[in-house]
């Protein structure tokens, strides 16, 4: 078996677009693949367009030295070259496990746990909604807010993320926060626990968007109410050594990881111990780098929460992954209102059929257990959202 055809497609997915990567071989068995990063899809595209050079009449099989001729052969890495490839990546576990009639996850080691923990994302108001084209913004007063936490408890999810308030919005320069805006979360952050009491955990998302100063000074307002994770206060790509200085000045568990792409870009976290939570994106790193990221992760007795606001098949492919490691804590899933109406319509089985009582539970059949409807694709093509949204 040969592999005959690498080819991406790109679909728009509400908020950000989404990006497949459709790989075919020689006797006609396809797998599908996951490129999925909000910023330059174009750029992502074109890379995998170059990549195929590379794998065309080779064996799917060989994932470890294809990945590896990739990175070698592309001589930097980088968003768009690790993305390009962890499409390509995934898209060939696919084709091992139907070739083998087994689900991805018994290629992996077999399951560490039956079912996946999600936490939801995200509390910040309630009745918000996305119609494909605009977001209604829904009730954002705490009020507001308190009754978008009791509902994700009522529907019986463990953990929950939420976002800071009264950041400047994005493309702002700046990276200081205003003393208001540190407490206005932390009282957003309160009213949040006192909804939900201690049965759901609490993570903070603050986006690459802080200075050291003010995320020390937001991880300390937030000790209070013991958070599960204080997530990407700085970005990620600038310095592990600053990581450092902010979870030696908190007791807050800092966590960053989805910019981050290879086993030696967390090494250089881990190493100096700048992480109280491992959080990679498995649509950005690939499986078998994320599979190497958590046992380093296991070596440094860390857990491991994947980052996961991309396509519904994205959501597949990190649970195969999380269900086959240890050190596993929780899958980010982004709450059903705010998708596109077509995200169950892309892939069967629907996404959210699999979602039951904060789990998700890994369809039984071979490869990722899911298919792509490349035809419910071409229903909604590429336009660019993202920049689009900063300008």
């Amino acid at each position: 078996m040969k592999i005959s055809e690498v080819k991406p497609i790109l679909c728009h997915g509400g908020t950000r677009t989404w990006t497949f990567v459709k790989v075919t071989t020689d006797e006609g068995l396809v797998g599908w693949g996951d490129a999925t990063e909000w910023a330059r899809p174009a750029g992502h595209r074109a890379v995998v367009e170059d990549l195929a050079i590379l794998l065309l009449g080779e064996n799917p099989f060989d994932i470890e030295r294809l990945w590896q001729k990739m990175w070698v052969a592309s001589y930097v890495g980088g968003k768009d070259l690790n993305v390009a490839m962890t499409g390509v990546e995934t898209a060939l576990w696919d084709i091992l496990g139907k070739t083998l009639n087994t689900p991805v996850y018994n290629l992996l080691g077999g399951v560490c746990q039956a079912r996946v923990r999600l936490y939801y994302d995200f509390c910040n108001a309630y009745g918000s909604l996305f119609d494909g084209t605009t977001r209604t913004p829904g009730d954002t007063s705490l009020a507001g807010v308190a009754r978008q936490a009791r509902l994700i408890k009522d529907q019986k999810f463990t953990a929950l993320k939420t976002s800071p308030v009264g950041l400047p919005p994005r493309p702002a320069i700046t990276r200081t926060a205003s003393l208001k805006a540190i407490n206005d979360t932390a009282k957003k952050v309160e009213t949040i626990r006192e909804a939900v009491g201690d049965d759901l955990e609490i993570w903070i998302d603050m986006g690459n968007s802080l200075d050291l100063p003010s995320a020390m000074a937001f991880a300390r307002a937030l000790e209070p109410y013991q958070l599960a994770c204080f997530e990407d206060p700085l970005r990620q790509d600038e310095s592990p050594g600053s990581y450092k200085r902010l979870v030696d000045s908190t007791s807050t568990p800092v966590g960053t990881g989805e910019n981050l792409y290879t086993v030696w870009d967390f090494r250089n976290y881990l190493e100096i111990g700048a992480l109280d939570l491992v959080l990679p994106d498995v649509s950005h790193a690939g499986i078998l780098q994320c599979k190497k990221i958590a046992a380093l992760a296991e070596a440094f007795h860390l857990p491991v929460a994947p980052h996961n606001c991309n396509s519904p098949l994205s959501s597949i492919i990190s649970a195969h992954f999380c269900a086959t490691i240890p050190n596993f804590l929780a899958l980010e899933y982004m709450s059903d209102p705010l998708e596109p109406a077509w995200r169950d319509e892309v892939m069967s089985p629907r996404l959210g059929s699999l979602v039951k009582d904060g789990y998700l539970h890994l369809p039984p059949g071979p490869g990722w257990g899911v298919e792509i409807h490349e035809a419910e694709l071409a229903k909604y093509p590429y336009q660019e959202v993202w920049y689009t949204r900063q300008s």
